[in-house]
């Protein structure tokens, strides 16, 4: 087994990974990141599509956080860089990612994911798939840790409801995690969006979305610089919860 292993990956924009503004934002890069973590295992023959076949489990993603320092514009690639933290974690492991271009930092992250049983529906032991923790690359990485997000959406505005269609799908059959971040992102409006940019994102996957599945987006503001999200499912249960902050000047720079 290769030890501390580091991925990198030279990525050229697409255009239909771009906000508003045709440059690439917090949704491109949450992109690269599960791109990125995805093909990290695929390496060492733990993607999904073999841990359905010869384990019985699938991998679940449970938490995000990224922080965005500049939008990306079309004049070079960028440089991906996706490596495993050291954890003491026996059921979760957490990827970490750094995105440049020309050297410059334009964003960096963290993802936590863990293994589901397909049958019992009960999270699985890492050494199951014969995970390796000497993967871990010893290298700092300066997101702060995820925090304690209020589940409830009590006391918050509803923005808008969704209702979960096929294209919102995943090969386990419920609604792929990156299908909320547009949802989340939508709860705000364009002039908000003309008027601040979003600078860090924090989501907590609570609850599987399945087809045919009418969703809640709700808001609750929490002073000038952003808020915390809800998505409800019709039962009642929180799907999705998350924060979003928000940087004033509209004039963040691009790298």
């Amino acid at each position: 087994m290769e030890q501390h292993y580091l991925f990198k990956e030279k990525k050229i924009q697409e255009f239909r990974e771009a906000d508003a503004d045709g440059k690439i934002g917090m949704y491109g890069y949450l992109s690269y990141f599960q791109d990125a973590a995805a093909t990290y295992m695929h390496r060492f023959d733990w993607d999904n599509y073999v841990v359905h076949e010869r384990y019985g489990v699938a991998w679940i993603y449970t938490k995000y956080r990224m922080q965005l320092f500049a939008k990306a514009i079309y004049d070079a690639p960028l440089d991906v860089e996706c490596w495993i933290e050291p954890t003491n974690h026996s059921f979760t492991i957490y990827h970490a990612i750094e995105i440049r271009k020309r050297g410059i930092l334009l964003a960096r992250g963290r993802l936590e994911s863990c293994l589901v049983d397909l049958e019992s529906g009960r999270i699985a032991r890492l050494e199951r798939i014969g995970y390796d923790p000497e993967l871990a690359l010893k290298r700092m990485n300066p997101v702060e840790s995820f925090s304690k997000i209020t589940p409830s959406a009590e006391g918050m505005e509803e923005i808008y409801s969704h209702r979960v269609r096929y294209s919102d799908l995943d090969n386990n059959r419920h609604m792929n995690n990156l299908r909320y971040v547009p949802l989340l992102l939508d709860a705000y409006s364009l002039e908000h969006y003309d008027e601040h940019e979003l600078t860090d994102m924090e989501i907590h996957y609570r609850e599987q979305c399945f087809y045919d599945e009418e969703l809640k987006v709700c808001r609750l503001d929490e002073g000038k610089n952003g808020g915390r999200l809800i998505i409800q499912k019709e039962n009642g249960k929180t799907a999705v919860c998350a924060k979003m902050y928000f940087k004033k000047d509209p004039s963040l720079r691009s790298g």
